[in-house]
């Protein structure tokens, strides 16, 4: 596909095609260490606070991982929006939409995370 056929960018183009990668690693990473790893372990509030609070690697995984989600679906999003080829006002309504529903969605997922960062010893 043609960086530019839906209006895009090339930076944007190639960090979706980088975003796409580091999503593939991440989920992987995730599924395999949270979900097939564990044996007959419940995932709860304790395993999880114990896992990130003890490891300066998976903050650093997760709060990479969540941009990079929010990044990877908005620019998708507007993939989308653009291969319509929507008039100037409505390119410029949904620009503005993505960009704060992106932050607000990158603010609630770094927030919880440096929530449970923080916090010891569970609910």
């Amino acid at each position: 596909m043609n960086a530019n056929s839906s209006g895009r960018s090339g930076i944007t183009w190639l960090a979706q095609r980088i975003t796409g990668v580091l999503l593939a690693v991440f989920l992987f990473t995730h599924i395999n260490v949270n979900h097939l790893t564990l044996g007959e372990k419940f995932i709860d509030f304790s395993l999880v606070n114990q896992r990130l609070g003890g490891s300066a690697g998976w903050k650093i995984f997760y709060l990479l991982f969540v941009p990079s989600c929010v990044f990877h679906a908005m620019n998708g999003l507007w993939g989308i929006i653009a291969d319509y080829r929507p008039s100037e006002n409505v390119r410029r309504m949904s620009i503005a939409a993505l960009w704060l529903l992106g932050f607000a969605l990158t603010w609630i997922g770094a927030d919880t995370l440096i929530n449970l960062f923080t916090t010891r010893g569970g609910i």
